[in-house]
């Protein structure tokens, strides 16, 4: 019995050594890293012929949220075309500036073929939210990927970068006091009466039925 008992518990030994070699797990593929705020260059291609006040309404409100120093405008022109591109940047210039944003830079710079000279490019830094470090676009965004870039992908990056373009301030990603900035005295003098149950005193406003009388 002494004997089976030494053999049973060395096999079972034998059978934990070689498991113990052996790894069944697999690297998972699912994105467990978050949404990162970061201060980066942010680059804005306008018309280079026409002004889009649209456009650049969208554009102000984040500068004026999230910009951090200069904004700088580069006009590009052909041959010839250097009256009508400063013409441009000083539209352009007076719209962000009719929207809030009074600094804008220009940069006229000379090209020689017509695609180059549609676009003029915006830039300023800002805070931006942007996905994971190791996060990658989906396979097939920017083209034909092989097998192996599928194999790299993390799943649920793709929904990150999609959902840090919809951050309106990335700010609010790395918390904000739960204080009010304002003296507190003040904000007692507001608050201690409604405490103690005093009664609010009716507002003198208009009337509905008075309107028009």
């Amino acid at each position: 019995m002494q004997a089976y008992r030494l053999v049973f518990l060395a096999g079972l030994l034998g059978m934990a050594l070689s498991l113990s070699a052996c790894d069944v797990s697999t690297p998972s593929q699912i994105q467990t890293g978050k949404i990162r705020v970061k201060e980066q260059m942010v680059t804005e291609a306008l018309d280079a012929g026409h002004i889009d006040q649209a456009r650049v309404s969208v554009i102000s409100r984040d500068i004026l949220r999230n910009g951090k120093g200069e904004v700088s405008l580069t006009v590009p022109y052909l041959s010839g075309g250097e009256y009508s591109a400063r013409e441009i940047s000083t539209s352009y210039q007076e719209a962000f500036q009719t929207q809030g944003v009074r600094h804008v830079s220009v940069a006229l710079v000379p090209v020689t073929e017509r695609q180059y000279a549609d676009k003029a490019v915006l830039a300023y830094r800002a805070m931006t939210a942007i996905p994971a470090s190791d996060c990658t676009r989906i396979p097939g965004y920017q083209g034909t990927d092989n097998i192996e870039e599928l194999d790299r992908y993390r799943i649920g990056c793709e929904t990150q970068a999609a959902t840090a373009r919809m951050v309106v301030d990335p700010t609010d990603m790395l918390g904000k006091a739960g204080t009010q900035d304002r003296d507190s005295r003040r904000s007692g003098a507001i608050i201690e009466p409604y405490s103690s149950g005093v009664p609010n005193q009716p507002l003198k406003g208009m009337q509905a039925s008075k309107v028009g009388q």
